[in-house]
């Protein structure tokens, strides 16, 4: 009943609506006859014959101009063609994407809303892995390679999974006089899922993967300093700028790879030939209870006019300048004394310096890329650095507490601080690990394949110097060094494939080296 009764209600407002527009049809006036060339048509009836009357130049209507859209679904090359936004804004966004790892930064989808402009970007990516020993999850990063006196050292694993896979929103505020505000939002499936055949099920692990924050800052950017406020890159090494190419997953051994919250100021002096950037941070503490902040600080020179191209991880292939990088870290903490039921604390002092560097070996141009070669690498050197490498703690650990009377059970020493970075030992000294790690990549494009083919080979060593001032040797890792070549190639823009081949040896403090090789493949689909 109430759909007949819409249907005719429909019907009477169609009619209606026609019936008025026939009437004001019948009463309109007729159309004037077209003007002549010159002039006007004077269209009153005592004036016959009809004559020319000059047009008054007073009367030409001025070209208005076209309104911009409200509401648009374009990309940031077309709204640069078009003027839709300024040089700078679209290379504050480029250069935003490609630290970000965007592969299409610049066609990527972007919509524009009343000045406003969210650019949506991130790929699917799809791996499959073998490792010669059972040590690792979907990543080996740092974590220790099983000890060949164990079942796990014996025998290998497949794995394949997706959880790398990540989506992204980078959104752009309307530009004010002398002030540009931006920000981003990034996610991936890498959020923590519990350790397979304990807490969660095989199944689970891959199939189920949880989302998590990769990223979250804004920025605002004026002609003075730059200041940048939330959850990115650590500005010690000056991530991401130095990462490698690689297929497996980040961070190698012994490469910087940490985001962390933090408010940084930083500025770059520009010149035609060579960029001076400047930047310092404080930093979310590795120690919350340290109760003071973490400090960073940065000096970093670019040269315009020697580039090369360059990829970082697997995902962001640029044509990039050659540059170099210094970077310190200073960091305070506060533990409780080494006691069951502490009373008083213990304080010390962590710091650590990183030189960082990309050179274009054999130059590129933005037209050319085949037949370009390209060296980075990054050397680092500190105490009590590990939490800025993914999986790293070194097995270190605290030395058993005094048992005079022999009670039972023992008494434990509860620690406050993250594994690896602040441990006391058995003469009851409070000791930060001293590590030092390097890098070195080369990345290189054969001629003849338009620059959809690179090849690439990296290593990389970690060594902790005071690895036999620890309890428990069998645990602690004395160095570590890790090997890789490979391969990526591109069908089409948007699709890239990698495979490589690694090999990593692991040394415990008591002499015994465990080795693992491994061979992965991985396929992107970027947006």
């Amino acid at each position: 009943m109430r759909i007949a009764t819409g249907l005719h209600f429909l019907t009477l407002c169609v009619l209606a609506t026609l019936g008025r527009d026939a009437l004001a049809a019948a009463s309109a006036p007729a159309p004037a006859p077209p003007a002549p060339p010159g002039g006007v048509v004077d269209t009153n009836p005592a004036s016959v014959p009809t004559k020319l009357v000059p047009a008054p130049p007073s009367q030409a209507p001025a070209p208005r101009p076209a309104p911009k859209p409200v509401f648009g679904l374009t990309t940031l090359r077309i709204l640069a063609d078009k003027g839709l936004i300024s040089p700078q804004e679209y290379e504050a966004a480029k250069k935003d994407l490609n630290d970000l790892a965007a592969a299409r930064a610049e066609s990527s989808p972007t919509i524009t809303f009343a000045g406003w402009k969210t650019t949506l970007y991130g790929y699917v990516q799809a791996d499959m892995m073998y490792h010669s020993t059972q040590s690792f999850p979907d990543f080996s990063s740092n974590f220790p390679v099983a000890r060949p006196d164990t079942y796990a050292g014996q025998h290998g694993r497949f794995q394949a999974t997706i959880r790398d896979t990540r989506i992204g929103l980078r959104i752009q505020a309307p530009p004010l006089p002398n002030l540009r505000v931006s920000g981003v939002i990034e996610t991936d499936f890498l959020g923590p899922t519990g350790t397979v055949g304990s807490t969660i099920s095989e199944n689970g692990f891959y199939v189920n993967a949880n989302l998590r924050i990769r990223h979250a800052f804004l920025k605002m950017e004026t002609p003075i300093v730059d200041v940048m406020f939330g959850h990115y890159w650590d500005l010690f090494g000056w991530q991401p700028h130095y990462f490698p190419a690689i297929v497996q997953w980040p961070g190698l051994v012994g490469e910087l790879f940490s985001r962390t919250i933090q408010l940084r100021l930083s500025h770059t002096f520009k010149t035609e030939p060579v960029n001076v950037e400047i930047a310092a941070a404080a930093v979310r503490p590795p120690a919350r209870d340290s109760a003071v902040p973490e400090g960073q600080a940065g000096v970093r020179l670019v040269f315009n006019k020697w580039t090369g191209w360059h990829t970082g991880y697997l995902t962001s292939t640029a044509l990039t300048a050659a540059s170099i990088g210094l970077s310190g870290d200073l960091r305070y903490f506060r533990v409780p004394e080494f006691a069951e039921k502490p009373l008083g604390s213990r304080t010390a002092t962590g710091m650590g310096f990183a030189a960082s560097a990309y050179l274009p070996i054999v130059p590129a141009k933005k037209d050319k890329k085949d037949n370009s070669l390209s060296l980075v690498g990054e050397f680092v050197t500190g105490r009590s650095i590990n939490d800025m490498y993914t999986g790293l703690n070194g097995g270190v650990s605290h030395a058993a507490l005094p048992n005079p009377t022999g009670a039972t059970p023992a008494p434990v020493y509860t620690s406050t601080v993250d594994a690896g970075l602040a441990v006391y030992d058995a003469n009851g000294e409070l000791r930060l690990p001293r590590w030092t790690t390097f890098l070195v990549g080369v990345e290189y494009y054969p001629p003849f394949m338009g620059g959809r083919v690179a090849l690439f080979a990296n290593v990389s060593r970690s060594q902790l110097h005071d690895a036999g001032s620890y309890p428990n040797p069998a645990k602690v890792r004395d160095h570590e060094s890790f090997y890789e070549v490979g391969f990526f190639v591109d069908p089409s823009p948007a699709v890239r494939f990698g495979l490589d081949y690694a090999h990593i040896d692991d040394v415990y403090a008591d002499g015994v080296k465990a080795s693992n090789e491994a061979a992965q493949l991985t396929g992107f689909l970027f947006f």
